[in-house]
């Protein structure tokens, strides 16, 4: 099934998740150590990195369409309210910094003036070349991936803590190979 449930993601939904969730851990993993490629490589490895980033954008905006037009599964009886509140400004915060944080690097690279290019094509956005605001631009970037380091260990750490402890399925229903 391609649409959520009320009980279970549905196969689109999943697909979105664990192709975002693959890109962000690499890009977090390898993004704060761009610096250290050697010169030769720099130029492919950022931009490979801000295409990579512009994907996650794409897909984010996908993501947040595609989850305001289908349910969400309903979290297990006997949710607690605090537990409900967390749950949605855990996803909440998920949704903005994944979406905020790609578009940051996207215009700290356009002011920077290195506009991310996939062959001949240019990926820019109507902003002059700007030192200020590129640097604040990056500033924010790294900012807001320390803090999506946050919220996706938290986020793992809570679906762990739904599959091993209270055992509830909540894990189970964003598997791939979860079937309702």
């Amino acid at each position: 099934m391609i649409k959520n449930t009320l009980s279970t993601y549905g196969s689109f939904s999943k697909f979105l998740h664990w192709v975002i969730a693959i890109l962000v851990i690499v890009m977090l993993s390898f993004g704060f150590f761009l610096d250290d490629v050697p010169k030769e490589y720099q130029e492919f490895t950022y931009n490979l990195h801000k295409l990579t980033g512009l994907t996650i954008l794409a897909l984010m905006l996908i993501r947040l369409l595609w989850a305001l037009m289908n349910v969400k599964p309903l979290l297990p009886a006997g949710t607690k309210a605090w537990e409900r509140i967390a749950e949605h400004l855990g996803h909440f915060a998920l949704y903005l910094f994944l979406i905020c944080m790609p578009l940051v690097g996207w215009i700290g690279s356009i002011a920077a003036g290195y506009a991310p290019k996939l062959g001949s094509i240019e990926f820019n956005l109507p902003i002059e070349k700007n030192k200020v605001l590129s640097e604040t631009a990056f500033d924010l970037h790294n900012t807001f991936a320390i803090i999506l380091i946050v919220l996706v260990s938290i986020h793992i750490l809570a679906a762990l803590f739904h599959h091993f402890i209270k055992r509830d399925g909540v894990l189970r229903r964003m598997l791939p190979s979860n079937r309702e």
